[in-house]
C-alpha cells in the first residue's frame, strides 16, 4: 500500500514538475519574443542603404566569428544601417552580455526578429517555408537561402553572409551584382538587388524557381543553384565567359557578377590556407571581402598570425581584440 502510495506521489509530483517547466519556458519564450523589434512591423521600412545579415541557427545570438563579419560591415559602411535579422528569439540579458552588446556600440547596428512563416506568406516559397522544410537535411541553411532572397525582394539592398568579413566599403558597386565563388560556379554569400526593376525581377523569377525546385536534400538547390539558374535565363553566354578572371562582367541586363578574387580568395578546399601563416603575395587589402566557410571551418582553431586572425585584426579590431581567446589560440609559428 505504502509503495503504491510513493508511487503515485512520485507520479503526480513529475506531472507537476513538467507542467511547471512547460509553464516557466513559456514565460521565458514570451519574454524572449519580446526583446526584438519585429522585422514584419509595419513601421519597420528600412532605406535605401541596408546591409543585411541574417541568423538561423537559433543559438540566441551570435558566434565571436559571426560578430566579426558585422563589426566589419558596420566599419566599412558609417552611414548604411547593418541589420541583423534573427529567426528566433534572442533574450536582452544575451544583448546585454555577450558579444551582441559590443556590436550595439555600433550605432548603425541594429537587431530585428523575423518570423519566417509571416515573412514568405503570399510568396511562391509560402509552401516550402510551411511544410516542406520541415522535411529538410540542411534546416538551417534552407531558412538562410530563402530568407536573404524574400529580404531582397521585398526591401532591397546588400546581404552578406555572418562569415564574409568585409574589407572596405562596398557603396560604390552596382545596385545588382552576384560574385562567383570559383571559375564555374555563382554564390549567394554575398548579393546586392535592389528592390525595383531588374533586381525585382531577378528575385521575383528566384523565388519562384526556389517554389518549383524545392528538393529537401539538396544543399545548395534554393541557393547557389537557385541564383546560377535564373542568371542563366538572363545572360546564359556572360555568366561563363572567359574574361570573368581579369575582370567583373557587366552588360548582363544590368546585372553584374564579380570574379572570385574580389569576395571569394579563397575555395572552400584552400580552408588550410586561411589558417595558415600568409603566403608572400598575400595582399590583405586586395579583395572587398573574404569568405571564411564557416559550416566547414567553425571548429578549426585561428591562430595568431594566420591570415584569419589578420583579416580579424585588421577589420574587426573591437570584437578582436575583445576576445583574443578566439582569435589568438597561440602562436603556431614560434
Amino acid at each position: 500500500m505504502a509503495r503504491a502510495l510513493i508511487s503515485r506521489l512520485h507520479v503526480y509530483l513529475t506531472a507537476a514538475a513538467v507542467f511547471i517547466l512547460i509553464i516557466i519556458k513559456g514565460i521565458i519564450y514570451s519574454v524572449i519574443e519580446d526583446s526584438l523589434p519585429s522585422a514584419e512591423d509595419p513601421s519597420f521600412v528600412p532605406g535605401a542603404k541596408s546591409i543585411f545579415f541574417h541568423d538561423t541557427s537559433c543559438r540566441g545570438g551570435l558566434t565571436i566569428r559571426q560578430a566579426c563579419s558585422v563589426e566589419a560591415a558596420a566599419r566599412a559602411h558609417p552611414e548604411h544601417i547593418i541589420y541583423v535579422l534573427f529567426s528566433c528569439p534572442v533574450t536582452n540579458y544575451a544583448q546585454k552580455t555577450t558579444c551582441l552588446a559590443k556590436l550595439l556600440e555600433f550605432p548603425n547596428v541594429k537587431f530585428l526578429r523575423v518570423d519566417i512563416t509571416e515573412f514568405s506568406k503570399g510568396t511562391a516559397v509560402q509552401s516550402i517555408v510551411l511544410n516542406d522544410i520541415k522535411l529538410s537535411q540542411y534546416p538551417i541553411q534552407h531558412a538562410a537561402d530563402i530568407l536573404r532572397i524574400l529580404t531582397l525582394n521585398k526591401w532591397g539592398g546588400m546581404y552578406l553572409d555572418t562569415d564574409m568579413i568585409v574589407t572596405r566599403s562596398l557603396e560604390h558597386l552596382p545596385k545588382n551584382f552576384v560574385a562567383k565563388e570559383n571559375l564555374d560556379d555563382v554564390a549567394s554569400g554575398i548579393l546586392s538587388f535592389a528592390k525595383d526593376g531588374i533586381g525585382a525581377n531577378i528575385t521575383n523569377e528566384l523565388l519562384k524557381i526556389m517554389g518549383q525546385d524545392y528538393n529537401p536534400t539538396g544543399w545548395s538547390v534554393v541557393g547557389p543553384a537557385a541564383i546560377d539558374k535564373v542568371l542563366k535565363m538572363y545572360c546564359p553566354q556572360l555568366i561563363h565567359s572567359a574574361n570573368y578572371q581579369t575582370e567583373p562582367i557587366s552588360n548582363c541586363h544590368g546585372i553584374t557578377v564579380f570574379n572570385s578574387d574580389l569576395f571569394y580568395p579563397y575555395y572552400y578546399t584552400e580552408i588550410e590556407d586561411i589558417f595558415s601563416a600568409p603566403t608572400e603575395d598575400f595582399d590583405l587589402g586586395r579583395p572587398y571581402a573574404y569568405h571564411m566557410w564557416d559550416f566547414l571551418s567553425h571548429n578549426i582553431s585561428i591562430h595568431k598570425d594566420t591570415v584569419y586572425e589578420i583579416v580579424a585584426g585588421a577589420f574587426c579590431p573591437t570584437i578582436h581584440d575583445t576576445y583574443r581567446d578566439e582569435f589568438c589560440v597561440e602562436n603556431k609559428f614560434e
